[in-house]
């Protein structure tokens, strides 16, 4: 036997049931139980409930619908539960006698709850059937409810049978009647914006009318004022057309005049500010000149020079780090092998201490070069002591004679 078979076999025995028992029935995975009903629902054999139970639908045969309500309790919301009792119990439901909650308890009852549209003369109202109840059960109810309202309101007895006529041919399942309804809707709306349509087009023509005589009229006045003026210039004399002639070049006259003058302006406020800056440069240059002269006028680097031109020392480079008292030189010594490169720390100082000696022995020693120390005055007896005892090597210290 095949497992659908199986699946068909089960539920006649059991009635609405569960994935989960239809797997284990036939001993195989839910997702081939599964798989196996919806293929069975799709070809009409078994139906699906809207109900779920643990978040799984409910699987019956047609004809079980009647064992759906022992699932209901506990499964639905107790405000539901309400409404449904009482639909089980009347059978017929009309929507504008409930409550708001009821109505929406009614939407979520697809499984029980079968909403109907009657149509009464013009109008269509909404009903709830029990899902068990006939259609020829239902309209000999509605009929009844109906004939009861018009009874006690306006209606006269002798139009209650009319009224069954008519409730019995028109109750359908809200499906149907959607699609008549909107059927009707499309046929009569068409027509009213035909109609709206059609008015404002013969309002607009019938305007359009006197705007477009009153657009010629002011284009023909337009073009009668034109030709007027065309035939009085060309009937002025010939003496009034030189005078213009002759007042436009006084204008142009003018207007090269008021050019020239403007130039004129430009470069005498050019000279001007030229003039006005000129003292201003004088005194810069001024200062330039006195800067120059005061560098020519330090008397300690000649002082150096005479006493390198007497043992024929050659400077290749000079650095004054003070006027009048500290110069560095790069020098050439001559020896009896050759020139020898010294570096050269000229002092002019009261007196000479050993931090002075110590600063240019570094400085030589970074430069990797002998020192020549050279002093105008007098050496410290510590710096004495230090040459020495031969700390400082490479070392020559003289002293600048005024007279060498």
């Amino acid at each position: 036997m095949l497992d659908q078979d199986k699946i068909l076999n089960f539920l006649k025995v059991t009635g609405p049931t569960l994935p989960t028992k239809v797997a284990k029935n036939i001993n195989t995975d839910i997702l081939l139980a599964s798989a196996h009903l919806s293929d069975l629902s799709s070809q009409g054999k078994v139906k699906i409930s809207k109900l779920k139970i643990g978040g799984s639908p409910l699987y019956f045969l047609p004809g079980q619908e009647s064992q759906l309500y022992d699932f209901a309790s506990g499964n639905i919301n107790s405000k539901d539960l309400l409404v449904l009792d009482q639909l089980k119990e009347k059978n017929i439901l009309r929507e504008s006698n409930l409550e708001l909650i009821q109505r929406v308890g009614l939407r979520n009852l697809p499984d029980f709850a079968v909403p109907l549209n009657v149509r009464v003369g013009e109008e269509i109202e909404l009903f709830w059937k029990w899902h068990l109840l006939s259609n020829d059960e239902a309209n000999q109810m509605i009929g009844t409810l109906l004939t009861g309202v018009k009874e006690t309101v306006t209606a006269p007895l002798e139009e209650v049978p009319e009224v069954e006529e008519k409730v019995e041919e028109q109750i359908e399942e809200v499906e149907e009647t959607k699609q008549e309804a909107e059927v009707v809707v499309g046929k009569e709306k068409p027509e009213v914006v035909e109609e709206i349509k059609q008015e404002p087009e013969a309002s607009i023509k019938e305007e359009a009318k006197p705007i477009e005589e009153e657009e010629l009229k002011e284009k023909e006045e337009i073009k009668s004022v034109t030709e007027s003026k065309d035939s009085e210039s060309s009937d002025k004399p010939a003496e009034v057309k030189e005078e213009v002639k002759i007042k436009e070049e006084k204008q142009k006259k003018l207007t090269e005049e008021k050019k020239v003058i403007e130039e004129k302006k430009e470069l005498e406020q050019k000279k001007e500010s030229i003039e006005e800056k000129k003292p201003f440069l004088q005194k810069v240059k001024e200062k330039i000149i006195r800067k120059k002269k005061k560098v020519v006028e330090d008397e300690f680097s000649p002082q150096v020079q005479v006493f390198f031109d007497g043992l024929r020392i050659l400077t290749e480079n000079k650095d004054v780090i003070r006027k009048n008292s500290e110069i560095n030189y790069s020098v050439k010594v001559p020896s009896a092998v050759g020139h020898i490169i010294y570096f050269c720390k000229a002092k002019s100082k009261s007196k000479c201490d050993e931090k002075d000696i110590s600063a240019a022995y570094m400085e030589a020693q970074v430069k990797k070069l002998p020192l020549l120390f050279l002093y105008t005055n007098e050496i410290t007896k510590k710096a004495e002591e230090m040459l020495e005892s031969g700390v400082f090597e490479n070392v020559v210290v003289r002293k600048i004679n005024n007279g060498e």
